[in-house]
């Protein structure tokens, strides 16, 4: 699918913008990656533009920057980072809230078999990218905005892929529908997602029951939380890490 082909299968109601810079990113980018671009867009808005030497997949009227980012939200931590320094900048992170498997025919095209994939995701899943990019978590300047969507991927039969999907090739994932949309900006938002009543300090046993979203990935929102300087270590509870409120400790300690 190629970027006309691409903008054309985003879900009614995006805006076309136009590109400054033709051919730059376009046509190595994924169909689900052009599709949520068209999504986001506005009336106003530029499509890849080159900004402090760096191209930018969207820019906002306003001035800000938005990088839409599928997967590997390490890899995009330099240049958001850099670009906060001087303007706000809005990341962007769909993740399959649900999602169809299309086996296509390698040699005609054509659609072998349709099912539902086994996984879904949530707004905690960001969770999951985040344990690797954890300085976008409350950075100055920086929005992180997660789409929970639906999407289709389609794979066809390939030899030399036998030894991952069962010998199927994933040749594009396709944005079918915007679900849900949260933006996190600042302490007070990241911090918002933690229940109001969760006791303190906490560990991933009562995060984890708390927010109904089990240990491992109770484990990871405090590692990052951590991380990004929102929490501190408190010792221990039990056999587990705990956990307290970067500020609230260091109130603690004062006393």
């Amino acid at each position: 699918m190629n970027r006309d082909e691409a903008r054309e299968a985003a879900p009614s109601g995006a805006y076309a913008s136009g590109s400054e810079t033709e051919g730059i990113n376009t046509f190595s980018e994924s169909a689900l990656h052009s599709s949520l671009k068209s999504w986001l867009a506005r009336p106003g808005d530029r499509l890849e533009v080159s900004l402090d030497g760096k191209v930018i997949d969207l820019l906002r009227a306003d001035g800000e920057c938005v990088e839409v980012q599928t997967k590997r939200l390490d890899r995009i931590v330099p240049k958001v980072l850099d670009l906060a320094s001087r303007r706000p900048v809005r990341v962007v992170h769909p993740v399959f809230s649900s999602y169809s498997i299309v086996r296509l025919d390698p040699g005609t095209g054509e659609i072998l078999s349709e099912r539902k994939g086994p996984r879904r995701g949530d707004l905690w899943s960001i969770f999951d990218e985040l344990v690797m990019a954890s300085p976008l978590i409350a950075a100055r300047n920086v929005t992180v905005e997660v789409l929970l969507v639906r999407a289709r991927e389609l794979r066809v039969r390939d030899a030399k892929w036998t030894w991952r999907k069962k010998g199927d090739r994933v040749v594009s994932r396709e944005l079918v529908e915007v679900l849900e949309s949260r933006s996190l900006v600042g302490r007070r938002g990241w911090m918002g997602l933690l229940p109001a009543g969760l006791a303190w300090p906490c560990d991933s046993g009562s995060l984890g029951e708390a927010l109904d979203i089990g240990i491992d990935r109770a484990r990871k929102v405090l590692y990052c939380f951590a991380k990004a300087g929102l929490l501190v270590e408190a010792g221990r509870i039990g056999r587990r890490k705990a956990f307290d409120r970067a500020g609230a400790a260091q109130r603690a300690v004062r006393r």
